[in-house]
């Protein structure tokens, strides 16, 4: 009986890990979608617009960004990058100047590292609210050209 009782025990214990693993790999990649700028909640931002798109494929996501500076210069970029720390070129040219970004996942934030020429320009920390509806980008840093960057940016999912 006691015998019975521990088998069962590991039994339910396996369930529970096993369920927890599979819950968490089904919510894939909270950033998948598109993400619009709320201007009027983000701050240090120097951007008129912006909207960035997510899409998934394997263990692979492809961003697409495209914004509106202060001065209305438009701007399109993104990359295809693997949440692995490794170095991904940029497609397009990113407004910090960068040429690579690196992107590591802590649970359900990002860290990612603009680079150019391998030396680290910024830092942005991307996390979302528990619902999943906002996102937010905390930027740090100094852009290539020597202009410090501090943002806190948010998104709106659509």
């Amino acid at each position: 009986m006691k015998r019975l009782l521990v088998v069962l025990g590991v039994l339910v214990l396996a369930l529970i890990v096993s369920s927890a693993v599979l819950a968490q790999s089904s919510q894939g990649d909270p950033r998948v979608g598109t993400w619009t700028l709320n201007v009027a909640k983000s701050k240090g931002n120097t951007r008129k617009s912006e909207t960035r798109t997510y899409t998934q494929s394997g263990g692979t996501v492809t961003a697409h960004v495209e914004l509106v500076d202060s001065d209305g210069t438009k701007v399109a970029y993104g990359f295809n990058a693997t949440a692995d720390g490794k170095d991904y070129p940029f497609t397009g040219q990113p407004p910090g100047g960068g040429d690579s970004v690196s992107i590591r996942r802590i649970g359900n934030a990002f860290v990612g590292e603009d680079k150019k020429g391998g030396k680290v320009l910024l830092t942005t920390r991307t996390t979302f609210s528990a619902d999943g509806k906002v996102m937010t980008l905390t930027a740090k840093g100094t852009y290539a050209n020597g202009q410090p960057i501090n943002a806190v940016r948010f998104y709106d999912k659509q």
